[in-house]
């Protein structure tokens, strides 16, 4: 009797989504083990802030952990932080992230209004609109927020309020029933500008078809008209 065929193991399609990583982003490893980047980031920290104990360490460490575990769930499928230098000479620093999530059956193209229709009327503040990306057109928001970060992560009792700034670009994959959501986050609110331009460029980077390495005259051009058109629509 033969013996019986194993079976390979059922792999899932690969999500048709491309995009660039610039200088100065830090992108965090998902598929690393769990215990490996624990430790990296218990040494990073070690190195960041001399002065915390162990415990504030690993307690910081454990928090980043079930954060990303959670971020995976969502469908985060890129994290990245990113520190970048001005034309000032000036630092900006914030974290990006990239997720896919599932959108209502539908025109993909009516999919970015249907974004903005179904949001409760955007507090003072927040500035919202479409925009023209390369891979097709995007609900952009801009908005300020209000961040209670626990005190257990310093070391501390009480909680403290952190003000950020984000700016979020959800367009439709063209062919399936999901939807793409590109996430920028910062608390240096004293370069909105610069900012802003900087999760434009990332965002219009992100293709649903595999780019042509390097980027072509054609990709930096529309890369320059986006950011014009952000310039208009946002000031």
């Amino acid at each position: 009797m033969a013996a019986p065929t194993e079976h390979p193991a059922i792999v899932p399609e690969p999500i048709p989504l491309w995009y660039r990583i610039p200088e100065g982003f830090r992108p965090i490893d998902f598929a690393q083990p769990p215990e490996e980047r624990f430790d990296q980031v218990v040494a990073d920290l070690s190195e960041l802030h001399p002065s915390a104990t162990r415990e504030q360490i690993a307690v910081t460490a454990l928090s980043f952990e079930a954060s990303l575990a959670k971020l995976a769930d969502d469908g985060v499928v890129h994290f990245s932080s990113f520190l970048l230098r001005t034309d000032d000479d000036e630092l900006v620093s914030g974290v990006c992230q990239i997720a896919v999530v599932q959108r209502p059956p539908g025109d993909p193209h009516l999919y970015p209004l249907s974004v903005l229709e179904s949001n409760d009327p955007p507090p003072k503040g927040t500035h919202q609109g479409l925009v023209e990306l390369p891979a097709g057109v995007a609900a952009v928001i801009v908005a300020g927020h209000e961040m209670s970060v626990p005190g257990v992560l310093f070391g501390i009792e009480e909680d403290t309020l952190s003000r950020v700034r984000t700016v979020t670009f959800q367009l439709a994959f063209p062919y399936t029933a999901e939807a793409v959501s590109i996430s920028f986050a910062t608390e240096d609110l004293e370069h909105g500008d610069e900012f802003l331009e900087l999760a434009t460029v990332f965002a219009a980077g992100v293709s649903f078809t595999a780019p042509p390495e390097p980027p072509t005259e054609e990709e930096l051009q529309s890369a320059q008209q986006v950011r014009d058109d952000i310039r208009d629509t946002f000031g």
